[in-house]
C-alpha cells in the first residue's frame, strides 16, 4: 500500500517576511518569531532580520535569545567598521534587557576604546543600579569593579561599590575603600562618606566623625570631642589611711 506524506511547504523568503511584517504590525510577536527564525534558519548570519528579531524575544521574555540577537547585529556592524552604530545596538540591548551584564560592559567597552572615559564609567555606574536587589548584588558589583578599572577613585563608584561590599559580609573591603575616599573628598561629599562609615561600622567613633562633619557644614564649630573618664582618683584626692581613721 502507498504511503502519502504531506509536501513540504516551499521556502518562499519574501512571503515570510512580509508575513512577519504583518505579524509585528499585529503585535502578534509569537507568529512574527517563528517567520523570522524560519529565515535565519536558512540566513544565520542576517543582522537586518537579528535587529528586527531582537527586540521581539525582548518582549516574550526570552532574554538570552535576545541578547544574542543583538550582540549578532552590534558585531556586524563593527565588522563593518561602524562602531558607533554598534554602540547604538548594544544601547538599545541595555534598554530592553536593563539586567543583562555583557550589554552595559559591551557599551562601556566601545565607549572606553573610543576614549570616552567618563561616559564609560557612568554607564557601569547605571548598569550596576539595575542589580541591587539581594540575589543580584554579585552583578552590581562586578559591574562597579569594571568601573573601577577605568577610575579607581570616582566618587559615587566608590562609595556606592562600599556600601554593596558591606552588604555582602565584606566589611572590611568597605571600611578600606571609605577610609581611602574620606581622605579624598572634604565638603558635602565628605559628609556622605561619614555617613556611609556609619552605615557600615556604627559606633562612637563612626558616629562622631559623621556629626563634626554635619556640624561644619552648618557653620557651626563642632564641641570638643568626649573625654575618656580617667577612674583613677587624682593624687590631691587621696586621704591617708590614717587620717581617715582620725576623721
Amino acid at each position: 500500500m502507498m504511503r502519502w506524506w504531506p509536501r513540504r511547504a516551499a521556502y518562499d523568503r519574501a512571503r515570510m517576511l512580509d508575513d512577519a511584517a504583518r505579524a509585528r504590525a499585529r503585535k502578534q510577536r509569537g507568529r512574527a518569531i517563528a517567520l523570522y527564525r524560519q529565515v535565519l534558519a536558512f540566513e544565520p548570519q542576517n543582522a537586518e532580520l537579528h535587529a528586527k528579531l531582537a527586540p521581539l524575544l525582548a518582549e516574550t521574555g526570552q532574554p538570552f535569545d535576545a541578547w544574542c540577537s543583538f550582540k549578532a547585529v552590534a558585531r556586524a556592524w563593527l565588522r563593518a567598521g561602524q562602531p558607533d552604530t554598534a554602540l547604538a545596538v548594544y544601547r538599545d540591548a541595555t534598554l530592553y534587557l536593563p539586567r543583562e551584564v555583557q550589554a552595559w560592559q559591551s557599551v562601556a567597552r566601545l565607549l572606553y576604546r573610543q576614549r570616552r572615559t567618563r561616559e564609560a564609567v557612568e554607564t557601569l555606574l547605571e548598569g550596576s543600579r539595575r542589580f541591587h536587589t539581594r540575589w543580584l548584588r554579585p552583578q552590581a558589583v562586578f559591574l562597579l569593579r569594571r568601573a573601577r578599572e577605568i577610575d579607581p577613585w570616582e566618587f559615587d563608584v566608590v562609595l556606592e561599590l562600599a556600601v554593596l561590599l558591606a552588604s555582602s559580609h565584606q566589611g572590611s573591603e568597605a571600611a578600606l575603600l571609605l577610609d581611602g575616599l574620606a581622605e579624598r573628598s572634604s565638603g558635602a561629599r565628605l559628609r556622605r562618606v561619614r555617613a556611609a562609615q556609619l552605615q557600615v561600622a556604627p559606633g562612637p567613633t563612626a558616629l562622631w566623625s559623621y556629626l563634626r562633619e554635619v556640624w561644619r557644614g552648618d557653620g557651626v564649630a563642632p564641641p570638643a570631642p568626649p573625654r575618656a573618664v580617667d577612674p583613677r582618683p587624682r593624687r590631691s584626692e587621696v586621704v591617708p589611711l590614717h587620717a581617715a581613721r582620725l576623721r
